[in-house]
């Protein structure tokens, strides 16, 4: 928020001209608008302020509450400032969060889609090399008994054994 020069003179307490002469000589900023008009910055005002009470003397009692209270209402519109600042920041990151949430949901969902395809395509190969092995195994069948052959025959001692299985 910005004050125009008769804004800034209700917050200090001081005429519009006091306003205007410290522009012009300097020793308040501000600063002149699209429309031509003279803004002053809450901070440049309230330093103005703090400047100005320095360097006046003080009489008896002259303008304490007033300066406490600027100084009270200034403190307060900057907080809100502040606030409004860093609510407007966390709003931009919240903003970019749910963008970056709503891209990862949609990765998300595609890496399931790819899974679940690699699922069915897997399924599929085992389907066939199950079908191809029963099929293999369904159409042997042996028709004579396993024989031992000369180098599979074991020898025990008493005798040969010429076919495990039989004997």
């Amino acid at each position: 928020m910005m004050y125009s020069p008769a804004k800034a003179a209700d917050k200090a307490g001081v005429s519009r001209k006091t306003i205007m002469n410290s522009i012009i000589s300097l020793d308040l900023p501000a600063h002149r608008n699209n429309q031509n008009f003279w803004m002053i910055r809450p901070t440049d005002l309230a330093n103005w302020i703090r400047e100005r009470e320095k360097n006046r003397p003080q009489t008896r009692g002259q303008n304490a509450s007033v300066t406490q209270h600027l100084d009270n209402s200034t403190q307060h519109e900057l907080d809100t400032l502040r606030a409004q600042l860093e609510i407007t920041f966390v709003t931009r990151r919240l903003e970019v969060a749910e963008r970056d949430n709503e891209k990862l949901k949609r990765e998300v969902k595609e890496l399931k889609a790819e899974l679940k395809e690699s699922r069915d395509k897997m399924d599929q190969v085992w389907r066939e090399v199950t079908n191809k092995l029963l099929f293999t195994s369904r159409h042997y069948t042996r028709q004579e008994p396993f024989l031992l052959t000369q180098d599979m025959r074991i020898s025990i001692g008493n005798g040969d054994i010429t076919n495990i299985f039989l004997d």
